[in-house]
């Protein structure tokens, strides 16, 4: 008689209960089944061989696909440095960055020097060896009271030399062929259309050579260029990084789309538990109108 009385005083949180086991074991049930079927379907292995990537495909069958190491090759690029520095003499600082230039055996490009009213300013261009940039560019940080901007720029010419080295290959199996042409040439004006072809061809074989060595030389040498000046205002002006408008729009979008991604599924959770949520306060007010009768009969 004593459990009949507990249950009767307490129905409402016995049916509550009720609801909420029977909601976890729908969601939970599918899961755990969803995620057994996907482990056996997949079949992968986890334990793979030493040096290669095995993977097993239970549906498509077994599939053993090898990674080969990354080759490496040396890259060809081309270094370009802009500093601009303030000084406290543009003459002097101008041949003191010449003379680092000559002691890291390297030559002195161009220079330029200018005494308007107010302010001196200058610049000056220099060509180091590649390896030594380093300690040129500490160098010449040293002349200078501060470095206002620094920038270095990298063009990688890799592509374009080995372009060049095919095409030079290619030219000297055609004028080889040529040159066999015109040994086998009896009449003078097959001589003569055959020689201009060769030289034609030889021509294009010694302009690719020429771009290949400037391409060499370019690389082994980088080129830095110093802006001097007294006055801070009269350095160009160089921002640590570039303002570009299209990229904060898209990413404003981007944001601006995720917050709506994110309000939408708020929404759609809540028009999904809604009815449950309306039973289940149906019910409570229920079960409070007939607990209210029954206390008062």
């Amino acid at each position: 008689m004593n459990v009949f009385s507990w249950i009767r005083s307490n129905w409402l949180i016995i049916i509550l209960g009720i609801v909420i086991i029977v909601l976890l074991g729908k969601e939970t049930s599918p899961l755990v089944k969803l995620r057994s079927q996907s482990m056996e379907n997949a079949g992968i292995s986890l334990s793979y061989p030493s040096g290669d990537v095995a993977i097993s495909n239970g549906k498509y069958g077994g599939v053993v696909r090898k990674v080969p190491p990354a080759e490496s090759s040396q890259r060809m690029v081309i270094q370009d440095t802009n500093m601009s520095m303030l000084v406290k003499d543009v003459s002097e600082s101008i041949k003191g960055i010449e003379k680092i230039a000559i002691d890291m055996s390297g030559f002195m490009v161009d220079r330029s020097l200018t005494k308007p009213e107010g302010a001196a300013s200058g610049h000056i261009s220099l060509r180091v060896p590649t390896e030594k940039r380093e300690d040129a560019l500490d160098k010449i940080r040293t002349i200078g009271v501060r470095v206002i901007s620094e920038n270095v720029f990298g063009n990688d010419v890799t592509d374009q030399y080995v372009d060049a080295e095919a095409r030079i290959a290619n030219l000297v199996k055609i004028k080889a062929k040529m040159e066999v042409i015109l040994d086998q040439a009896v009449k003078v004006q097959d001589l003569m259309e055959v020689q201009m072809q060769i030289n034609n061809i030889q021509e294009q074989i010694d302009g690719l050579k020429g771009q290949q060595k400037y391409l060499e030389q370019t690389a082994k040498l980088t080129r830095i260029s110093v802006s001097l000046s007294t006055d801070e205002l009269a350095l160009p002006y160089a921002p640590d990084s570039a303002w570009r408008p299209m990229v904060v729009f898209k990413a404003a979008v981007r944001s601006m789309i995720g917050a709506m991604r994110s309000v939408a599924d708020v929404i759609i959770w809540m028009v999904v538990y809604l009815p449950i949520v309306i039973i289940i306060l149906g019910l409570a007010l229920m079960g409070r109108f007939v607990y209210r009768k029954l206390s008062i009969r």
